[in-house]
């Protein structure tokens, strides 16, 4: 199960987040995201929204959760600078959850591909704002105390999906598999099984 934010923070019902150079589609992707976490949260009371700060993360302060982009190796810094890696060409990002020895959660940084690529029959090429949108999501869920071990399969925090490549980047989609069928995002699916692993860390 997942890991709860220090009480100040999750008494607060609110996750603030910092935008670290984020630009063109992936920015369009993020606050899609942010909106649809947002909305998602109310309809299912999941006691947490994501709020944005121009207050970078410091060891005392600022954002709760920032947000990158990233191809290879890549730094971020609380009670001493660290390193990642991520796969700048993937369709996944890389959300580190952050707390003190004996402490809960802090800080959450998370890592979007830099330039996520999707394989086409022609070949591959750069995917759209639709699919960055749904990696986005999966993200933020992440950033709310949920681990790879709480993914879910039926939904948009599922850790293994495929994708659908449409006739151009932004008819891109990415495929789950439900009772055996296939199920296609975006629109963004969101089951009460993720929503209650929310619920239950706020």
């Amino acid at each position: 199960m997942g890991m709860q934010w220090i009480d100040s923070i999750k008494s607060s019902g609110q996750l603030t987040y910092y935008l670290n150079s984020i630009t063109g589609l992936w920015l369009t992707a993020v606050q899609d995201a942010v909106r649809e976490f947002n909305n998602l949260s109310s309809q299912h009371n999941l006691g947490v929204t994501f709020v944005q700060t121009n207050d970078a993360p410091t060891d005392t302060g600022g954002a709760n959760v920032a947000i990158a982009t990233g191809n290879g190796t890549v730094s971020y810094d609380f009670l001493g600078s660290r390193q990642t890696n991520v796969s700048g060409s993937g369709l996944q990002g890389s959300t580190l959850l952050i707390n003190r020895p004996n402490s809960l959660l802090e800080k959450a940084f998370v890592f979007l591909p830099a330039q996520p690529i999707i394989n086409t029959p022609s070949g591959q090429r750069p995917t759209g704002a639709g699919v960055m949108k749904v990696i986005a999501l999966h993200e933020l869920i992440h950033a709310t105390g949920l681990h790879n071990s709480d993914h879910t399969n039926e939904d948009v925090f599922n850790g293994n999906p495929t994708t659908d490549p449409g006739r151009n980047a932004a008819a891109d989609r990415i495929q789950i598999t439900v009772n055996r069928g296939y199920r296609f995002m975006p629109p963004i699916i969101f089951s009460s099984i993720t929503a209650g692993k929310v619920k239950n860390l706020w």
